[in-house]
């Protein structure tokens, strides 16, 4: 009876290891497709963070354009005022 009852456990213990092994099987094609997954995230990612950078330039470098044409706006401003006040004082002095 002993080798009978023995022979029962061998019989479950490989039941078990075979109900494992199916397990297991199915937790490696989820883990790959996971991985796979992981893996486009990543690239996807890596293209938007250097769309990102590509994109802060573009508006650094129109900033700059722009700070750039006020900068310039401003000292033909005042280059016009300064003119405006000359002809303005000059047909005074002719006019007088």
């Amino acid at each position: 009876m002993q080798a009978d009852d023995i022979a029962a456990q061998l019989r479950r213990a490989e039941c078990d290891a075979g109900a494992h092994e199916v397990d297991m099987a199915i937790f490696e094609r989820d883990h790959a497709d996971i991985e796979a997954r992981v893996e486009q995230l990543e690239t996807e990612l890596s293209v938007l963070r250097q769309r990102r950078i590509e994109a802060y330039a573009r508006w650094w470098h129109a900033r700059e354009d722009r700070d750039r044409a006020r900068h310039i706006a401003r000292r033909l401003r005042r280059r016009l005022e300064r003119t405006r006040r000359r002809l303005r004082y000059m047909e005074g002095l002719a006019g007088g």
